[in-house]
């Protein structure tokens, strides 16, 4: 009986042994990523705004603007190494009820150090000839201070972040870093605008313009995850005549991300690295240190022995019988 059990605690002692490095080394590797299954809503919000109304060429001021954004994951076209997320963002004055833009992006990024890949219909616009590179939605999962690079949807290019401090957000420890996107001319028709919206003289034939933008942004991230939870971003996007003097603001945007969808981001930033922590520390320690001492104590009861000087009695046999 006593090598019995034994024989079983040793097995018991190996498996919970096993299982701890198992998911140290090769289950948490395996499932810590980016999620294939995600949907969130985030919106930022700009008070005193300037943009252009479009339906009457109206350039209106002191607007409250609301960014929405919707992430969905496209669960059949993401795989173990590879994510793709459908990223949907209207843009409304939301007094006036009017859609000032609607952008469409679909990434495709490594799970683990979200850089974007250009496969899997990965598109800006619908435009799948865009290339992309940096990182988008999702960052590293062991976000870096130096090196980073974040794709700007509008130069439809990759511009370098830089580390900026620790700033506590909520009460949590976050990385700030910040992007310059320089005033850059970008692709795209814009319709020509009436000659007075440039200072010429009323009645002067329509202007041609190329549009420039640029943006100043930063970025709130949680070393833990990596994940952004709170951001700020402002735009300003500007008409220039492509002859002759003159400009136009036609969107100045100065976007903060509300609290409700930074505490959002927050409580799945939490939930994330509690997932992490399981299985890079606790699950594993669990393991390791219940089936080591299990395991040791089997072998002792298997190899142990009777100890010394002890020797079996044969049933019947009185010990002076063996004399």
């Amino acid at each position: 009986m006593r090598r019995i059990i034994g024989v079983v605690l040793t097995g018991l002692g190996v498996f919970l042994l096993a299982t701890g490095l198992l998911v140290r080394f090769y289950v948490g590797p395996t499932l810590i990523g980016a999620p294939t299954d995600v949907y969130q809503v985030t919106r930022l919000k700009a008070d005193n705004a300037t943009y252009l109304d479009a339906s009457s060429v109206t350039l209106r001021t002191g607007a409250t603007v609301v960014a929405t954004n919707t992430t969905r994951a496209d669960v059949k076209a993401s795989g173990d190494d590879v994510a793709v997320w459908d990223s949907g963002t209207i843009i409304q004055d939301t007094v006036r009820g009017n859609t000032i833009e609607i952008q469409k992006a679909r990434y495709a990024f490594d799970r683990k150090t979200g850089q974007l890949k250009d496969c899997c219909g990965a598109a800006i616009q619908g435009d799948t000839n865009v290339r992309m590179d940096g990182v988008a939605l999702f960052w590293p999962l062991e976000v870096r201070k130096k090196g980073l690079e974040v794709f700007d949807t509008g130069t439809l290019r990759a511009w370098p972040v830089t580390f900026d401090g620790e700033e506590r957000v909520d009460g949590k420890r976050t990385y700030r870093f910040v992007q310059h996107v320089p005033e850059t001319k970008v692709t795209g028709k814009v319709p020509a605008l009436p000659a007075e919206m440039f200072g010429r003289p009323e009645g002067d034939p329509a202007v041609e313009t190329d549009r420039y933008t640029k943006l100043d942004a930063t970025y709130w991230v949680d070393p833990r995850t990596g994940a952004p939870i709170d951001q700020q971003r402002h735009v300003v996007t500007t008409l220039r005549p492509k002859q002759g003097p003159g400009s136009l603001v036609v969107a100045d945007l100065n976007l903060r991300m509300t609290p409700e969808s930074r505490e959002a981001l927050s409580a799945k930033s939490d939930e994330g690295a509690e997932q992490m922590r399981l299985l890079e520390t606790v699950v594993p320690l669990a393991g390791i240190g219940a089936g080591l001492p299990i395991m040791v104590a089997g072998l002792i009861l298997v190899f142990g022995g009777r100890g010394p000087g002890r020797r079996g009695t044969r049933r019947g046999e009185s010990p002076a019988a063996r004399r």
